[in-house]
């Protein structure tokens, strides 16, 4: 779907990336995660040609056309678009800017939003669904999804992952998440990275990262067995191990537990902080 190639970029005199490569591979399902400041956010604005590289190049594939971003559907962590429009008024915009023959409504229709009413009067979750519904009517290939599920209620959330997993499986749609509710989308990702200092540090299928890390609670360990990252407590600890083997388990005395993505993208996290 698309190649970064050499990136690098600065917010005034702080380095974001420097030389930076990744692949994004044709409908897949990628989560970029990694701690506050690490640069996802502004991954996905560069992506989205919001934000211009320093030097590098983003190449997409030949399925983008001549100008991808009519093909790219961007959610930001902070919904602005046509603030000082009525709803209808949007609509009828982003028809004409994009060359859109048919505007669905029907999830509009579920979250209370009424055409006369002013975008900027919306709540953030109506704002979302709106949003997602201007981007679902120009047939996006790509979608980049931001931190912004966490901050709309359960209803609207089970909406727009409703509408998200119809899309993946109907249509040839390239999805990447930043940072959301891992539980709400566990099921549906393909691929994890992690980005630390400008890089990618971790950079696995799904099924294959959750075969790799283990929890073990245990009061010690043996020498040799790779903690990622450790929780104390009075009377035992919670070790992370990554890469995990299966020998280790005939080596401690303590209970070894499988992870969710939550737990997995916590221990990640929790070890750029030690």
């Amino acid at each position: 779907m698309l190649e970064i190639k050499n990136l690098s970029f600065n917010f005034g005199k702080a380095k974001i990336f420097k030389d930076f490569n990744l692949e994004i591979a044709e409908k897949e399902v990628t989560l970029i995660t990694g701690i506050n400041g690490v640069g996802k956010s502004t991954l996905l604005r560069l992506i989205a040609g919001v934000l211009k590289p320093a030097s590098g190049k983003i190449v997409f594939n030949e399925k983008m056309g001549k100008d991808p971003r009519r093909y790219i559907g961007f959610i930001s962590d902070a919904p602005s678009l046509y603030e000082s429009m009525t709803v209808a008024q949007a609509i009828d915009f982003h028809r004409s800017v994009y060359k859109v023959d048919r505007f669905d409504d029907s999830l509009l229709k579920r979250t209370k939003v009424t055409y006369d009413q002013k975008v900027k009067e919306l709540s953030m979750g109506q704002r979302v669904i709106f949003h997602l519904s201007l981007l679902l009517s120009g047939a996006p290939k790509l979608l980049l999804i931001d931190e912004v599920i966490h901050s709309i209620d359960v209803y609207l959330r089970g909406i727009f992952l409703k509408e998200l997993i119809t899309l993946l499986s109907e249509k040839d749609v390239t999805v990447i998440f930043v940072n959301l509710n891992f539980n709400d989308i566990e099921n549906i990702v393909d691929r994890v990275i992690l980005l630390k200092d400008g890089e990618v540090a971790v950079d696995e299928k799904i099924d294959a990262l959750k075969s790799k890390i283990r929890k073990i609670t245990a009061t010690n360990l043996p020498e040799g067995i790779p903690v990622l990252f450790k929780i104390e407590y009075t009377d035992h600890s919670e070790y992370f191990i990554y890469p995990f083997m299966e020998e280790y388990r005939e080596r401690v005395n303590g209970e070894v537990l499988d992870l969710d993505l939550t737990g997995i993208v916590n221990a990640f996290i929790g070890n750029e902080y030690v």
